[in-house]
C-alpha cells in the first residue's frame, strides 16, 4: 500500500490544535486522524465485543495501569488507517490525513515514516505562559479539576516542549527550538490569535 499523505498538526493540547484539525477534517479530501479518538474508539469496541486482537491487548494493558509502548501505538494507528481505506472513508490516492497526536516522540516519528508521508507540519503553538492560562481557563469553564492546577499543567507542558524539539528537528534539521520558527516544512501558526484567525491561517496551508 502507498504511503498515507499527511499534514502533521502539532502543538500542546488545550490551545486549539485539535479543534482546528477537526474543523478542517470536515473538508472533502481530508481526514482528521486523532490518536485520542483512536483510543476512545478502541474502548468502545471492546465494550461492544468488536475489538481486534491488538485492541484487546492494548485494552488489557491500559486497564492494568501500564503504558502502551511506541510500537503498539504505531501498529494501532496503521490498523485504523487501513480500516479507513477498507471502508471507503479515506482514499490514499487523493485524500490527505490531518495527523493529530502522533508522533509523541522522535522514535514514533521515525516509525510512522514507513507508512505515513508527512508533507508538512502545522505548528499550532503559543508560549508556555499562554498555554497554561488557556488550559487552566478552559478546565475551570468545563468543571474539570485535572487541568485547573497551573503548576501540574506547566510540568506537563515542559515535557511536551522538550519532546517537541526532538520531533520538529526530525522534520526540519534547521529547527532552532523557537515557537516562531517557520520554513518550507514547518509552518508556524500563532495560537495567541482569535480562534477564527487561527483557523484562517490553518486553512491557508491546506488549500
Amino acid at each position: 500500500m502507498a504511503q498515507f499523505k499527511s499534514f502533521l498538526v502539532f502543538g500542546p493540547n488545550g490551545i486549539g490544535k485539535g479543534t482546528n484539525a477537526k474543523a478542517a477534517g470536515k473538508l472533502p479530501g481530508y481526514l482528521h486522524f486523532s490518536t485520542g479518538d483512536m483510543f476512545r474508539a478502541l474502548v468502545a469496541r471492546v465494550k461492544e465485543g468488536n475489538a481486534s486482537e491488538l485492541e484487546l491487548r492494548i485494552d488489557k494493558t491500559m486497564k492494568s495501569g501500564g503504558l502502551v509502548d511506541d510500537q503498539t501505538t504505531v501498529d494501532l494507528a496503521r490498523q485504523n488507517l487501513e480500516s479507513a481505506v477498507a471502508d471507503g472513508s479515506f482514499n490514499p490516492e487523493t485524500d490527505y490525513i490531518l495527523l493529530d497526536g502522533l508522533p509523541r516522540n522522535r522514535k514514533q516519528a521515525e516509525m510512522i515514516s514507513d507508512f505515513i508521508d508527512v508533507l508538512s507540519v502545522l505548528h499550532v503553538t503559543a508560549s508556555r505562559e499562554v498555554a497554561v492560562e488557556r488550559i487552566t481557563g478552559r478546565a475551570k469553564i468545563e468543571g474539570r479539576k485535572d487541568d485547573q492546577d497551573a503548576e501540574s499543567v506547566g510540568k506537563r507542558l515542559d515535557i511536551f516542549f522538550n519532546n517537541a524539539t526532538d520531533i520538529l528537528s526530525y522534520y526540519d534539521s534547521a529547527f532552532d527550538g523557537k515557537n516562531e520558527f517557520d520554513s518550507e516544512k514547518i509552518h508556524y501558526i500563532d495560537a495567541n490569535q482569535r480562534p477564527a484567525a487561527v483557523l484562517k491561517d490553518f486553512l491557508e496551508y491546506l488549500v
